[in-house]
């Protein structure tokens, strides 16, 4: 069985049940195109009896381009919420599960979540791929392109996805990503998270943008849009950029980057 679900690169997966094979296809109806079960078995702290957990993410530019198609008709969407896209996913969500029993609970990885989990892990342990020098999750087909986006917790036992073995791509690359970075934040030992913040409180060298993921070489054809990209990276400038596209520009919520100051140890 394949170990990730990617409708656009790969023939479907099945998860074996039909109410969740349903799901999955109206989650990749809205660009939420990747999908992968691990083990619950860690996971009783999140829902009691959890024997599976079925993570969801998207890859490349699918959910982007669902997301501002839905902008287009519906402007208030943008202007209207202080995270568009968290919220683009919670509708998404809704419509698929709107009343999930206590057997199932999802968790969004948000801006803004129900609760915090850390999902590089979980989604390693889903079959969605490696960790990688730049700290994210790395795909075999999509690379770095890979975003997560939920997770559901759920009593149902469904077959789980394998786990990739080994080190990945990263084990015998050149690692372009490490002089790419202007900040020197990627290396031997992976992601320097207090590098990468103390450059950026420092700097705008690379503000909108990160060098490194975009030097990766595997999956760079799904890479995201200029505009995605920069919304993703910088939302303080990538936000307007967005409303201004959508001529929505009358928006009330300020585009709010990282805050890199509480990402570093010493903030």
């Amino acid at each position: 069985m394949p170990t990730q679900i990617l409708p656009t690169l790969h023939p479907p997966n099945q998860l074996l049940d039909p109410e969740w094979e349903a799901r999955r296809r109206a989650l990749a109806a809205v660009g939420l195109d990747t999908v992968g079960v691990a083990d619950g078995a860690a996971w009783q702290h999140v829902l009691p009896g959890c024997r599976s957990v079925v993570v969801v993410a998207s890859s490349g530019r699918a959910l982007w381009n669902a997301f501002v198609a839905d902008l287009r008709a519906h402007p208030e969407h943008l202007t209207g919420e202080a995270h568009p896209l968290d919220a683009f996913v919670v509708r998404s969500l809704a419509r698929l599960d709107p009343e999930p029993d206590p057997e199932r609970r999802w968790v969004r990885c948000a801006a803004e979540p129900e609760m915090f989990v850390d999902f590089r892990p979980l989604a390693a342990d889903a079959g969605l791929g490696w960790t990688s020098r730049v700290g994210l999750l790395l795909h075999p087909e999509a690379g770095l392109w890979i975003s997560l986006r939920a997770a559901c917790f759920t009593i149902e036992a469904l077959p789980v996805s394998r786990a990739l073995v080994g080190e990945g791509p990263c084990g015998d690359c050149p690692a372009p990503c490490e002089p790419a970075c202007p900040g020197g934040a990627v290396g031997d030992d992976g992601w320097s998270v207090a590098a990468c913040a103390r450059f950026h409180q420092e700097s705008r060298g690379c503000h909108g943008r990160c060098d490194a993921r975009l030097a990766c070489p595997v999956g760079a054809g799904h890479a995201h849009g200029l505009l995605q990209h920069h919304y993703h990276n910088a939302r303080d400038t990538g936000r307007p950029l967005l409303a201004r596209l959508l001529g929505a520009e009358d928006e009330r919520y300020a585009g709010v980057g990282p805050h890199w100051e509480s990402w570093s140890p010493a903030g």
